[in-house]
């Protein structure tokens, strides 16, 4: 007999932010730019080229056209593109953490502007709204300091699909801590019953649902709680299983979708119900 699908005021939907909730490679390209500026111009651009390579190709085949290995190294491990910037510039051409802070910091807030161009993928945003219509719980957990973000969802327009917000979450950790919370009491290491009061409820792990494009940090620690899990693999590096696997976030649609208990028709409805930011 099939288990009994959860309400949807019990379903809980975890999303990353940079790379998942919206997307655009403007963000890296002005890290890079930022950071290469302490370099000499032979190295400067050297540095950039690897960069727009890794964007570009992905990591295994931007790799192999390096013909440095140190280089061609970076860009075979990178995770993502915060990665391959700040690996370029410690492994390779010696900048200081001190100046890739910097031009991290400097990056932050030229993503709330609108000279930084980023996008919210469309079938994204209308199926949260979907879920949030529908009285689904979708939780922002993200490693981007609250310095600027909340400037920067709104600059998104992002808050009315939110029903919370957890800056500098300290992923991969973090986000086991934050699982583990919204599963409720008698969770392996989650709140103690009592705890956190009577009314907090006991989710089963397919209640939620984690999505994110870094499979170590959004992926690894949801699985490992048996929840259900969406990757998007933009760069092909197979770091693991989940449960939906593709290169973007449309690919992962079908999915969430299926896990929600949504068909176009009710999500089409849905879409039309006023929201409250953080309600």
């Amino acid at each position: 007999m099939a288990e009994p699908r959860p309400q949807a005021a019990s379903l809980v939907l975890v999303t990353d932010f940079d790379g998942t909730l919206y997307r655009g490679d403007a963000p890296i390209r002005h890290y890079a730019a930022h950071a290469a500026r302490a370099l000499p111009a032979t190295a400067r651009t050297a540095m950039l080229a690897a960069v727009d390579r890794y964007l570009e190709l992905g990591s295994p085949t931007a790799a192999l056209r390096s013909a440095n290995p140190a280089e061609a190294d970076v860009l075979r491990r990178a995770i993502d593109g915060w990665d391959v910037v700040a690996q370029l510039g410690l492994r390779v051409h010696a900048l200081t953490l001190d100046t890739l802070n910097a031009a991290f910091d400097a990056t932050r807030v030229h993503m709330a502007t609108d000279a930084c161009d980023l996008e919210v993928p469309g079938g994204y945003r209308d199926l949260l709204t979907a879920l949030r219509g529908g009285g689904v719980r979708v939780v922002l957990a993200t490693n981007s300091p609250a310095a600027g973000l909340d400037t920067l969802l709104d600059r998104l327009e992002l808050r009315p699909l939110l029903s919370m917000v957890v800056s500098s979450t300290a992923k991969p950790e973090g986000l086991r801590r934050l699982l583990r919370a919204e599963l409720g009491p008698g969770v392996d290491g989650g709140p103690a019953s009592g705890a956190v009061g009577e009314n907090h409820p006991t989710r089963e792990p397919g209640a939620l649902f984690a999505v994110g494009d870094h499979w170590t940090n959004d992926i690894e620690p949801a699985a490992e709680l048996d929840v259900p899990t969406g990757y998007i693999d933009r760069f092909g590096r197979a770091d693991g299983p989940a449960t939906a696997i593709a290169p973007d976030i449309e690919g992962l649609l079908p999915a969430l979708r299926a896990w929600a208990g949504l068909d176009t028709t009710s999500a089409s409805r849905n879409t039309t119900k006023e929201l409250t930011p953080w309600s």
